[in-house]
């Protein structure tokens, strides 16, 4: 694929963004770098995760109905401690690209969306994109030039699955209603004070996921039942892989609390 919004290649765009002073080398993160990402092997899917600075720490909003308990337990703040400097430091530089340097940032993207689909292709397996690991933006909206004409990212790409969670209450329930692309799935996520768009929700048939402490996350994926607050919803384990497309409809996803979400005490974890 070339002239994606002006750029004739990966190089072209990434030449562009690093005259702006931009310093990342790549959007996309390795399906290897993220374990829990990379368990989507097992569902025979090869995902590569976009990872953008959370909330405001970059300047710029990412997460517009983010609560103080999801702000304070993000999973940004998961993974080596060692490694959390230049992460950060990564993280906003790329989100700032994606505010001032759009055009850009997005043909960037779509190069390595195209590669990634490639990579799957001679793996014999189906390629995933998980674009707001540590964002909520409507990336279902974004538009990019090809050949002079626009189209919306995720339909160029007809055949990759895209997934993500939102705490976006709206984005949700148009998931749940089929007002989203057919290749995006969507689950929401519990936080402190949305209990009720949660049950919202799941009785549109859209899924729910809910992070919990260990004892409530052993009851959910032991007995496959979520007790109160979610009326023995019916639950499955989140943590065994991350490909979310394959969840079914109507489910609470049981996540154990990760990094900083640990020793959360918002209400943001479930707890017994």
């Amino acid at each position: 694929m070339d002239h994606v919004n002006g750029f004739t290649s990966k190089a072209h765009a990434l030449r562009y963004l690093r005259e702006q002073g931009h310093k990342f080398t790549s959007l996309l993160t390795s399906p290897e770098a993220n374990p829990k990402v990379a368990k989507n092997g097992k569902e025979g899917v090869l995902t590569a995760p976009l990872h953008l600075a959370p909330f405001d720490l970059s300047g710029f909003q990412v997460c517009p109905q983010a609560s103080a308990g999801c702000a304070a337990a993000c999973l940004h703040t998961a993974g080596n401690p060692a490694y959390m400097k230049g992460k950060d430091a990564s993280r906003k530089d790329k989100t700032v690209a994606y505010f001032k340097h759009r055009d850009a940032f997005l043909a960037l993207l779509v190069f390595e969306i195209e590669a990634l689909e490639r990579k799957a292709e001679r793996l014999g397996m189906e390629a995933g994109i998980r674009l707001n690991a540590t964002s909520d933006l409507p990336f279902e909206v974004r538009t990019v030039s090809v050949a002079g004409g626009d189209i919306k990212l995720m339909e160029l790409f007809p055949n990759v699955s895209f997934y993500d969670y939102t705490k976006v209450t709206k984005r949700a329930l148009a998931f749940a209603g089929g007002r989203m692309p057919e290749n995006y799935h969507i689950t929401f996520s519990k936080t402190e004070n949305n209990d009720t768009d949660c049950a919202k929700v799941l009785a549109a048939g859209g899924n729910v996921a809910v992070v919990c402490d260990p004892e409530v996350y052993k009851v959910a994926t032991v007995t496959g039942r979520l007790p109160f607050p979610y009326n023995n919803a019916k639950a499955i384990d989140g943590d065994a892989h991350d490909f979310r497309p394959v969840d079914g409809v109507g489910v609470v996803v049981a996540l154990k609390a990760k990094g900083d979400a640990k020793a959360d005490t918002s209400g943001f974890v479930l707890r017994a």
